[in-house]
């Protein structure tokens, strides 16, 4: 017999490479300018952080006297495996009308809709792990998502925050006085500070009270009909930024009460996500499974969060 002998080898499907289109990466928060994405992480790493103080001395002698600090400090930063598996029969479609898309013949070892299916994958998966970064909590039950590693509302939370006043549930009637307090309550050190420009981020449920609590008292400096397409804007009489991101609606599938109705202002630098390889989120894989005839798909890839200083950071909280 001439030419190949291939029956031993899976047909090759595809790595989808483009499908992913970073997909974790491209949700909200993780998207925001100065987030810091730390790579290259396979277990853990300690964030290194550094503090100096130089008290100034007085002149006019010849004497030599050291003074002040530098001090260097570290927060460890621990990543979790994740991944997704699912496994595709292409002859459950053949009754169907869709059925007409397969291959000829009865060997179906390319799966069709293949770019519709992996782009609804990596969207739910860039949706789950934008909720995570910030809802995450390894004693949450009842989500299989929210359970995978700590986010950062743990995180800051157990990093002696300032806490703005706590107050009932969020309201239109009540949102725009919990962000004034918000404002007052930022360390002066770290307002106005060309390095470490200040950002608040909120649910889309408490952003939307904000706007129609701004609408209602007149303040429509704001260009409103803007804000729904970025998701954010400066507040008026204030100078902060708003950004509203999807990890912070209220009602996600597990969620923590204590998690609910949450604001986080601080700079964005000092919220740090880990991974693995920044773009090992491009490396979802796709093939022929001969021993069973299904097409298998996988996504495999690490994630983690933690913060640099939580004394910088002012949370609003209802309890």
């Amino acid at each position: 017999m001439s030419g190949f002998t291939v029956t031993g080898l899976t047909n090759y499907v595809k790595e989808n490479a483009d499908a992913i289109v970073a997909s974790i990466a491209k949700g909200e928060t993780l998207s925001y300018p100065g987030i810091s994405i730390q790579a290259g992480i396979k277990n853990a790493e300690k964030l290194l952080l550094f503090a100096n103080t130089a008290p100034i001395q007085v002149g006019g002698t010849c004497a030599f006297n050291a003074s002040g600090s530098s001090t260097f400090s570290n927060r460890t930063l621990t990543v979790s495996p994740l991944k997704w598996n699912d496994t595709f029969c292409p002859e459950d479609l053949q009754k169907k009308f869709i059925g007409t898309t397969l291959v000829a013949g009865s060997n179906y070892d390319a799966m069709p809709f293949e770019a519709v299916i992996m782009k609804a994958v990596t969207d739910s998966l860039s949706l789950q792990i934008e909720q995570t970064v910030w809802k995450g909590d390894t004693t949450a039950v009842g989500s299989p998502t929210l359970k995978q590693f700590d986010g950062w509302l743990k995180t800051i939370d157990a990093a002696s925050p300032v806490y703005a006043t706590a107050t009932a549930a969020i309201t239109t009637g009540n949102i725009i006085g919990i962000m004034d307090d918000i404002y007052t309550n930022i360390p002066a050190s770290i307002l106005n500070n060309p390095d470490k420009p200040l950002v608040s981020f909120m649910g889309y449920d408490t952003f939307r009270k904000l706007i129609i609590a701004l609408k209602n008292a007149n303040a429509f400096n704001f260009f409103p009909e803007s804000t729904w397409l970025t998701g954010e804007f400066t507040m008026p009489g204030l100078g902060l930024k708003i950004k509203a991101v999807h990890g912070l609606d209220n009602d996600q599938l597990g969620e923590l009460i204590g998690y609910r109705d949450r604001i986080v202002t601080t700079w964005a630098g000092n919220l740090f996500y880990g991974t693995d390889l920044a773009n090992e989120y491009e490396e979802a894989k796709m093939w022929y499974s001969m021993d069973d005839q299904n097409i298998k798909g996988s996504i495999k890839w690490k994630s983690g969060v933690q913060i640099a200083y939580g004394s910088e950071i002012v949370t609003y909280k209802n309890s």
